[in-house]
């Protein structure tokens, strides 16, 4: 197991944290346990501040070297071993004077079943012995409001140019689970306008890495994120300008390449459902591409298997951007939204922020764009303590007889949504 300390957390000592008798106050204990990352998260926000302070936010990943990929098995019993040292160890973090939290968070779904039961059947059993209420949140509402946490926090963002979260916002949820653009109305109405048919972009860029990155890239590797390793060996100098030079946005769909080629190399990509405008995402045909010029071209140098790596990644972020447009052109009212969110894992790829922002730059669209902190991009506590706090706040609470949900809609138009889940309580 690694241990993942958060950045974004002042030193100890150096925290400032409100006396429980001179100031109301909300502080809420977090659990996320929905793939392979244990963490363990503390909230807390002054009432006659409105300030919020994150007092306790890590994360311990199980090791998945072995398995090339996320195992359910090792990752259960990863969580198993690591979730109730995380947990004691967050506790002197509490506010001063506190012995317990005010209410516990805890990711509900969606998720692999058996690592979900861990964290939900730990907060019921904390919630029980402290007599506190439990929030079971929806993983990936979590994900669409981390930019509110960070503002919350004052947290350092890579982009936040100052865009509206308060009340209709975009956002692009791309991870290893999950492709989404979904429009936010409120804090439990989220319409997906487009999802993928297949797999998730996370999860083809980790297979195309596995087959692209020479060996000795792979053997580097301390976690089974493959998709970071892609960019950092395809961009190894960061993502400067002369790095992305080779990737230009067009003012106009029909003057976009359908077939991306490299001069000089006997193979090509083909853009995802380039001769379509439906409002779905697609990557399996991109990562099976992949590995039939992997095939065919045999030995590949170096510098091959760098271009090939980003014209990969160009496919598929054009492809996302190439959604995103026609959503706005296509959907009646989505362009008075004045802020895209960009969250998930892959939200931490640099060269998707240049190819989106780059795109909408050059149709005319002016969206305002909100990447939060790389640690909260990716799976963390800390945003299930935010969309935990922000649901208590309104009133909800969740039965403590509750199971995990291992497919859980965000859109309410599909099986009621957030709120379609059976256990909450409204207070």
């Amino acid at each position: 197991m690694r241990f993942r300390p958060c950045s974004l957390l002042p030193k100890r000592q150096a925290l400032l944290r409100p006396s429980l008798f001179s100031a109301r106050y909300l502080t809420t204990l977090a659990i996320e346990t929905s793939c392979d990352d244990t963490g363990v998260a503390i909230l807390h926000r002054n009432d006659l501040t409105n300030e919020h302070r994150l007092l306790f936010n890590e994360r311990i990943s199980s090791d998945h070297l072995a398995f090339a990929g996320v195992h359910p098995v090792e990752a259960a019993k990863g969580h198993t071993r690591a979730l109730a040292p995380l947990l004691q160890k967050s506790l002197p973090f509490l506010p001063d004077g506190a012995t317990k939290p005010d209410f516990v968070s805890v990711t509900r779904g969606p998720g692999i079943v058996t690592n979900l039961a861990t964290g939900l059947n730990t907060a019921k059993g904390l919630c029980a012995a402290w007599n506190v209420p439990m929030v079971g949140v929806h993983h990936m509402q979590a994900h669409a409001l981390t930019p509110r946490l960070a503002r919350a926090i004052r947290a350092p963002m890579p982009v936040d140019e100052g865009g509206s979260l308060d009340g209709s916002f975009l956002s692009l949820l791309v991870s290893g689970g999950h492709t989404q653009l979904v429009h936010s109305r409120s804090l439990v109405d989220h319409e997906i306008l487009a999802s993928t048919l297949d797999t998730a972009v996370g999860n083809m860029l980790d297979q195309v890495a596995r087959v692209v990155l020479p060996a000795d890239v792979l053997r580097s590797a301390t976690d089974v994120m493959y998709g970071r390793l892609l960019e950092a060996f395809a961009f190894p100098d960061g993502g400067t300008e002369e790095e992305y030079a080779f990737f230009q946005a067009k003012s106009k769909r029909g003057e976009e390449a359908m077939v991306l080629q490299k001069e000089g190399y006997d193979w090509a990509l083909n853009t995802p459902l380039a001769h379509t405008r439906k409002l779905e995402f697609s990557f399996s045909g991109l990562g099976s591409n992949t590995k039939k010029i992997m095939d065919r071209v045999g030995d590949m140098d170096v510098e091959q298997r760098k271009v090939l790596a980003r014209y990969i990644m160009a496919a598929a972020f054009r492809h996302i951007a190439d959604r995103l447009v026609l959503a706005l052109t296509d959907v009646h009212g989505l362009q008075a939204c004045p802020t895209l969110v960009l969250a998930g894992g892959v939200a931490c790829n640099r060269f998707l922020l240049h190819v989106v922002r780059s795109t909408l730059r050059a149709r005319g669209f002016g969206l305002k764009i909100a990447v939060p902190p790389v640690g909260l991009c990716t799976d963390n506590a800390a945003m299930i303590a935010w969309a935990g706090m922000e649901m208590f706040e309104r009133g909800w609470t969740t039965d403590l007889d509750v199971l995990m949900i291992r497919k859980w809609p965000l859109d309410e138009r599909i099986d009621g949504g957030i709120m379609g889940a059976p256990g909450w309580v409204k207070n």
